[in-house]
């Protein structure tokens, strides 16, 4: 991670993906959930010389077809390593917000 935007919750995450890629980065893959699956997004990618590995969105009422859900899969298993990272250093800094991990003064 080399960049990020800060927005209200309000604010639709996928939106915001080409503010945050960087072509300066060394790395040209672009991993993500399905929120940042869009056609601008993919668009912008592909004319910026990255290569999307955001999740595929199934259909509503189809499921995905079976090269998508293996897609999907193999870079579920890469992400959720490199979330896993993220959520202990969360708990480590007291960033949770789990209802298990606030305390109450007193």
């Amino acid at each position: 991670m080399r960049r990020f935007a800060v927005t209200s919750a309000a604010a639709h995450d996928g939106a915001r993906l080409p503010e945050v890629l960087d072509k300066s980065n060394t790395a040209s893959s672009v991993w993500a959930d399905t929120a940042y699956r869009s056609k601008a997004n993919e668009t912008h990618m592909e004319k910026n010389g990255f290569v999307s590995k955001v999740h595929f969105r199934r259909r509503a009422g189809s499921p995905l077809t079976e090269p998508r859900a293996k897609a999907n899969a193999a870079r579920s298993k890469l992400r959720s390593a490199v979330e896993t990272v993220f959520a202990a250093q969360k708990h480590r800094f007291g960033l949770s917000s789990a209802p298990s991990a606030r305390r109450e003064p007193g």
